[in-house]
Protein backbone atom coordinates (compact mmCIF):
# COMPACT_ATOMS: atom_id res chain seq x y z
CA UNK A 1 0.00 0.00 0.00
CA UNK A 2 1.25 3.56 -0.65
CA UNK A 3 2.82 5.33 2.32
CA UNK A 4 3.36 8.99 3.11
CA UNK A 5 6.43 9.28 5.33
CA UNK A 6 8.37 12.01 7.13
CA UNK A 7 11.57 11.65 9.15
CA UNK A 8 13.06 14.13 11.58
CA UNK A 9 15.73 14.56 14.23
CA UNK A 10 16.62 16.82 17.12
CA UNK A 11 20.26 17.31 18.06
CA UNK A 12 21.36 17.02 21.68
CA UNK A 13 22.78 19.90 23.68
CA UNK A 14 26.12 18.86 25.17
CA UNK A 15 27.64 21.65 27.21
CA UNK A 16 27.60 24.59 24.79
CA UNK A 17 27.31 22.59 21.58
CA UNK A 18 24.59 20.79 19.65
CA UNK A 19 25.54 17.27 18.56
CA UNK A 20 23.67 14.85 16.32
CA UNK A 21 22.58 11.89 18.46
CA UNK A 22 19.60 9.71 17.48
CA UNK A 23 19.13 9.18 13.76
CA UNK A 24 16.37 7.97 11.43
CA UNK A 25 16.93 6.19 8.13
CA UNK A 26 14.54 5.47 5.26
CA UNK A 27 14.91 2.89 2.51
CA UNK A 28 12.05 4.01 0.26
CA UNK A 29 12.59 1.29 -2.34
CA UNK A 30 11.92 -1.35 0.34
CA UNK A 31 9.41 0.71 2.35
CA UNK A 32 11.64 0.14 5.38
CA UNK A 33 12.50 2.62 8.12
CA UNK A 34 14.66 2.56 11.24
CA UNK A 35 15.54 4.81 14.17
CA UNK A 36 18.62 4.24 16.30
CA UNK A 37 19.63 5.81 19.62
CA UNK A 38 23.29 5.30 20.64
CA UNK A 39 24.25 4.15 24.12
CA UNK A 40 27.76 5.54 24.18
CA UNK A 41 29.75 8.66 25.12
CA UNK A 42 28.85 11.68 22.95
CA UNK A 43 32.14 11.55 21.06
CA UNK A 44 31.15 8.11 19.72
CA UNK A 45 27.50 8.80 18.85
CA UNK A 46 28.14 9.29 15.13
CA UNK A 47 30.33 6.20 14.94
CA UNK A 48 27.69 4.04 16.67
CA UNK A 49 24.71 5.27 14.68
CA UNK A 50 26.61 5.05 11.39
CA UNK A 51 27.71 1.47 12.05
CA UNK A 52 24.27 0.27 13.15
CA UNK A 53 22.31 1.98 10.39
CA UNK A 54 24.79 0.93 7.71
CA UNK A 55 24.54 -2.72 8.71
CA UNK A 56 20.77 -2.45 9.05
CA UNK A 57 20.42 -1.02 5.55
CA UNK A 58 22.61 -3.72 3.99
CA UNK A 59 20.64 -6.51 5.64
CA UNK A 60 17.30 -5.02 4.61
CA UNK A 61 18.36 -4.56 0.98
CA UNK A 62 19.64 -8.13 0.77
CA UNK A 63 16.73 -9.88 2.53
CA UNK A 64 13.16 -10.81 1.65
CA UNK A 65 10.87 -8.56 3.67
CA UNK A 66 9.72 -10.26 6.87
CA UNK A 67 10.00 -10.07 10.65
CA UNK A 68 12.97 -12.41 10.33
CA UNK A 69 14.70 -9.93 8.04
CA UNK A 70 14.22 -7.16 10.60
CA UNK A 71 15.61 -9.37 13.34
CA UNK A 72 18.62 -10.25 11.20
CA UNK A 73 19.09 -6.57 10.37
CA UNK A 74 19.20 -5.66 14.06
CA UNK A 75 21.56 -8.58 14.62
CA UNK A 76 23.80 -7.20 11.89
CA UNK A 77 23.73 -3.86 13.70
CA UNK A 78 24.85 -5.54 16.91
CA UNK A 79 27.69 -7.27 15.05
CA UNK A 80 28.76 -3.94 13.55
CA UNK A 81 28.88 -2.49 17.07
CA UNK A 82 31.10 -5.35 18.18
CA UNK A 83 33.51 -4.56 15.33
CA UNK A 84 33.54 -0.89 16.28
CA UNK A 85 34.28 -1.76 19.90
CA UNK A 86 37.07 -4.13 18.91
CA UNK A 87 38.73 -1.33 16.93
CA UNK A 88 38.67 1.16 19.81
CA UNK A 89 41.74 2.01 21.82
CA UNK A 90 39.49 1.53 24.87
CA UNK A 91 38.22 -2.05 24.36
CA UNK A 92 36.46 -2.13 27.74
CA UNK A 93 34.24 0.83 26.87
CA UNK A 94 30.63 -0.28 26.72
CA UNK A 95 28.87 0.47 23.41
CA UNK A 96 25.30 -0.35 22.49
CA UNK A 97 22.28 1.10 20.75
CA UNK A 98 18.51 1.02 20.97
CA UNK A 99 16.49 0.66 17.80
CA UNK A 100 12.99 0.54 16.36
CA UNK A 101 12.30 -0.42 12.78
CA UNK A 102 9.40 -1.06 10.46
CA UNK A 103 9.08 -2.54 6.98
CA UNK A 104 5.94 -2.74 4.85
CA UNK A 105 5.28 -5.51 2.36
CA UNK A 106 2.05 -5.21 0.42
CA UNK A 107 -0.79 -4.66 2.87
CA UNK A 108 1.14 -5.75 5.99
CA UNK A 109 3.88 -4.19 8.08
CA UNK A 110 6.56 -5.85 10.19
CA UNK A 111 7.95 -4.14 13.30
CA UNK A 112 10.75 -4.70 15.79
CA UNK A 113 11.56 -2.60 18.85
CA UNK A 114 14.08 -2.70 21.68
CA UNK A 115 13.66 -1.25 25.14
CA UNK A 116 13.85 2.53 25.23
CA UNK A 117 12.11 3.08 21.89
CA UNK A 118 8.44 3.71 21.11
CA UNK A 119 5.84 2.73 18.49
CA UNK A 120 2.36 4.23 18.35
CA UNK A 121 -0.46 3.69 15.87
CA UNK A 122 -3.62 5.75 15.45
CA UNK A 123 -6.41 3.85 13.71
CA UNK A 124 -9.81 5.47 13.21
CA UNK A 125 -8.66 8.23 15.54
CA UNK A 126 -7.79 5.85 18.39
CA UNK A 127 -4.11 5.96 19.45
CA UNK A 128 -2.46 2.82 20.80
CA UNK A 129 1.06 2.02 21.87
CA UNK A 130 2.40 -1.12 20.18
CA UNK A 131 5.08 -3.48 21.46
CA UNK A 132 5.24 -1.60 24.73
CA UNK A 133 6.66 -4.39 26.87
CA UNK A 134 10.15 -4.78 25.46
CA UNK A 135 12.52 -6.14 28.10
CA UNK A 136 14.57 -3.55 29.92
CA UNK A 137 17.81 -4.71 28.35
CA UNK A 138 20.52 -2.14 27.64
CA UNK A 139 20.31 -2.38 23.84
CA UNK A 140 20.32 -4.48 20.69
CA UNK A 141 23.55 -6.26 21.66
CA UNK A 142 21.71 -7.79 24.62
CA UNK A 143 18.52 -8.94 22.88
CA UNK A 144 15.18 -8.12 24.45
CA UNK A 145 13.51 -7.30 21.14
CA UNK A 146 9.79 -7.48 20.54
CA UNK A 147 8.49 -8.13 17.03
CA UNK A 148 5.07 -8.07 15.41
CA UNK A 149 3.28 -8.18 12.08
CA UNK A 150 -0.05 -6.50 11.42
CA UNK A 151 -2.25 -5.62 8.48
CA UNK A 152 -2.20 -2.05 7.24
CA UNK A 153 -5.51 -0.17 7.10
CA UNK A 154 -6.20 2.89 4.97
CA UNK A 155 -5.64 5.99 7.09
CA UNK A 156 -3.44 4.30 9.71
CA UNK A 157 -0.94 6.70 11.27
CA UNK A 158 2.26 5.27 12.77
CA UNK A 159 4.63 7.34 14.87
CA UNK A 160 7.82 5.69 16.11
CA UNK A 161 11.21 6.71 17.35
CA UNK A 162 13.36 7.36 20.39
CA UNK A 163 11.90 7.74 23.86
CA UNK A 164 12.70 11.43 24.24
CA UNK A 165 10.45 12.18 21.26
CA UNK A 166 7.44 11.12 23.33
CA UNK A 167 7.49 13.52 26.26
CA UNK A 168 4.29 15.13 27.47
CA UNK A 169 4.83 18.31 25.42
CA UNK A 170 5.48 16.35 22.24
CA UNK A 171 2.45 14.12 22.72
CA UNK A 172 0.30 17.15 23.49
CA UNK A 173 1.57 18.91 20.36
CA UNK A 174 0.73 16.07 17.97
CA UNK A 175 -2.61 15.39 19.68
CA UNK A 176 -3.58 19.05 19.40
CA UNK A 177 -2.60 19.22 15.74
CA UNK A 178 -4.53 16.05 14.88
CA UNK A 179 -7.58 17.35 16.75
CA UNK A 180 -7.55 20.47 14.56
CA UNK A 181 -6.45 18.78 11.34
CA UNK A 182 -6.90 14.99 11.25
CA UNK A 183 -5.36 14.93 7.76
CA UNK A 184 -2.38 17.13 8.70
CA UNK A 185 0.68 16.37 6.52
CA UNK A 186 3.10 13.91 8.08
CA UNK A 187 5.90 16.49 7.85
CA UNK A 188 3.86 18.88 10.02
CA UNK A 189 3.17 16.12 12.54
CA UNK A 190 6.85 15.22 12.70
CA UNK A 191 7.84 18.85 13.29
CA UNK A 192 5.16 19.22 15.99
CA UNK A 193 6.58 16.27 17.92
CA UNK A 194 10.20 17.32 17.60
CA UNK A 195 9.76 21.05 18.28
CA UNK A 196 9.79 20.62 22.12
CA UNK A 197 12.84 18.35 21.85
CA UNK A 198 14.70 20.91 19.76
CA UNK A 199 13.80 23.68 22.20
CA UNK A 200 15.05 21.62 25.15
CA UNK A 201 18.18 20.31 23.45
CA UNK A 202 17.09 16.67 23.63
CA UNK A 203 18.52 14.22 21.13
CA UNK A 204 15.69 12.39 19.39
CA UNK A 205 14.66 10.93 16.04
CA UNK A 206 11.25 10.12 14.64
CA UNK A 207 9.37 8.55 11.74
CA UNK A 208 5.76 9.51 11.00
CA UNK A 209 4.01 7.27 8.48
CA UNK A 210 0.48 7.40 7.07
CA UNK A 211 -1.12 4.65 4.98
CA UNK A 212 -2.71 6.12 1.84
Amino acid sequence: MPLDVALGTSSARVRTSRISKDLARALPQRQAFGVVAPLAPPRLWTMVTGAVLGAFETAIVEGAMSVGTLQRALGAGAQALARVQAALVEPNLSLDAQMVCMAAAGDVTHMAVSSGMRVYRARNGEPQRLLGKAQRSPGISHGGLLVATERLVLGDLYVFGSRDAFGMRSIGAIAGLLAQRPDAPVADLCDAVLAPCRAAGLGAALVVLRVL
